[in-house]
Formats: structure tokens, sequence, C-alpha cells
């Protein structure tokens, strides 16, 4: 249709990569696959991805939504998928406008905009999944804290009781840990998404608990945006 701009958004994380075709206003089209760990078949493997959500329609933006360290277009590293270092996304996806962040910041650019966030000055943002995605917002804008794109050093002690599968060991874990790094910050609202808590059910009221017993005061809310959320937030660098 004549006069729609379409977006492609891209959510790629430890496990899965996600993505959506999006028209400004609802999305259209949307995948899922594995995210590869080698660095030939993620470039192959992102390529047939642009293709399948295109449609061979004329693409106005990517945006991309990436755990771990970003500098520009370029994921540098990314400690959940080690074998895939110094990527340039520009050069792989070729002619479309790119934009590339890290996957919590696009994640809580979403909820700011979007989301749960939209009536708060300052939310925290978390994405409990394969890693622990962190960012800031405050003021109408997600603040770049490039110290949240490395994982925290108790990270790995993390999935090893996600993986156990007991849920309120896994709470009080977190709430323990994730209360000493939110507290300087002081947000209006934390907001928690990811896929560790939306596939476990209970999970999230046994994490809200916890926040409350190590004296977080915020506002805590779930993610409503849904699982494309991270890319709806990488989308949005277009719409700025």
């Amino acid at each position: 249709m004549a006069g729609i701009k379409y977006f492609i958004g891209l959510d790629i994380g430890g496990t899965n990569t996600r993505g959506i075709l999006w028209d400004g206003k609802k999305i259209i089209k949307s995948y899922e696959t594995k995210t590869p760990q080698t660095i030939g078949v993620f470039k192959n493997k992102l390529k047939k991805l642009v293709a399948r959500l295109s449609m061979g329609r004329k693409i106005a933006g990517i945006g991309i939504g990436s755990s771990g360290v970003i500098d520009g277009t370029v994921l540098r590293f990314s400690p959940n998928i080690p074998k895939v270092k110094n990527l340039n996304f520009k050069k792989i996806i070729g002619p479309h406008p790119i934009m590339v962040d890290n996957d919590a910041r696009c994640f809580a650019r979403g909820e700011y905009l979007l989301g749960e966030g939209k009536k708060f000055k300052s939310i925290f943002a978390l994405t409990i999944g394969t890693g622990i995605g962190r960012a800031y917002g405050k003021n109408g804008k997600i603040l770049k804290i490039k110290k949240f794109e490395y994982a925290e050093p108790w990270e790995r002690k993390y999935q090893k009781i996600r993986d156990r599968k007991n849920d309120a060991e896994l709470a009080e874990f977190l709430g323990k840990h994730l209360a000493k790094l939110i507290k300087p910050y002081k947000p209006e609202a934390i907001i928690i998404g990811g896929g560790v808590v939306t596939g476990r059910k209970g999970l999230f009221s046994k994490l809200k608990k916890s926040f409350l017993k190590n004296d977080i005061k915020a506002k805590i809310l779930k993610s409503k945006l849904g699982k494309h959320s991270a890319s709806i937030g990488a989308v949005l660098f277009f719409k700025q």
C-alpha cells in the first residue's frame, strides 16, 4: 500500500533470535529461530531472516537489538554467543538503513515509549533469559550505561540456579543481587521481561516478593509488550 513504511526489528539473544516486520502501527509478520553459535552460520541465518521478513517489500530501516557490547553497527562481543565477535551488521545486511543497540536498552525503549513505562519519569528494565539484561531510563530517554552491556559477575551462578528449575531459589537469588544493582538509580518502576519470566508460571510473583523483601520500593511490573518487545524497541530508533 502506498505511503506505508515497513521496518524490520531483530532481537538477537543468546538462545533465540526473533524478527518482526512492522508497518509503524502493528506487527504484520514475525519469525523466531535458534541463535547460531558460530559466526559463519550466524551471518547466513541473519541474511535469510531479513529476506524472509521483507517478503519483497522495500524496507525503510532495520533496528537490531543484540545482547552484548555494541559499537555503532558492530557487535564486539556477547557473553552468551562467545564465538560471534566483531560482527558488523551493516556489512551483512546490505543497503538498508540500520540502527543497532544492546537488546536490554531496546526492550527498555519499547516499554518506556509504548508499554508499561509510559507513565513514569524513570524506569529500570530487566530481561531475564539466557543472561540478565539491564537498562535504565530517565526523563523520556534510555541512558547508555556501558557496564550493563557486560555480564554481571554472578551471571553464571544465576544460570546454574535457573537450570535447577527451583523458582523459589531463583527468585530469592535474583531479588538479592538485582536489588543491590537497582537501588542506586532509585527508579519509579521496574519492568521485567525475558523468556524465563514469561515461560515459568508463578516466577514473577515470587520475584516481586523477593524485591519487596530486599527493600525495593519501586512499582514492579511485568512486560505486556510480548515476546517481540525488544525488537519493537529497536525499530523505535526510526520513530524518535
